[in-house]
């Protein structure tokens, strides 16, 4: 009996999870309110579902787009980069460019 392996889509929301609570603790942890870090990681859960959506049906139609798809990470951080712009709180924001500058120093 083979394994499946487990769905794009899957790993991609799981990911998805994992990185939205370590994002809001960190912007707890720099004092942004409760209702602003909720509407920033639910902006940011908005654009990487629709765009996980568009990599789920491309990697069905044909796994090997897995290669040129960006990593769950990278989707992640190209979310912040785009929500980071309308944020209020200058924590925030701070916190925000600081991903979006760590991500952009390791590729």
């Amino acid at each position: 009996m083979s394994r499946r392996p487990k769905p794009v889509r899957d790993h991609y929301t799981e990911s998805l999870a994992t990185n939205s609570q370590n994002l809001a603790r960190q912007l707890a942890g720099a004092s942004v309110s409760e209702s602003e870090t909720r509407e920033i990681i639910d902006a940011i859960s908005s654009l990487y579902l629709k765009e996980t959506e568009k990599i789920a049906e491309e990697c069905e139609r044909d796994i090997m787009a897995l290669e040129k798809v960006p990593s769950p990470l990278g989707l992640f951080v190209s979310c912040i980069s785009q929500v980071a712009q309308d944020v209020r709180s200058p924590a925030a924001a701070d916190l925000l460019q600081k991903y979006v500058a760590a991500w952009e120093d390791w590729m």
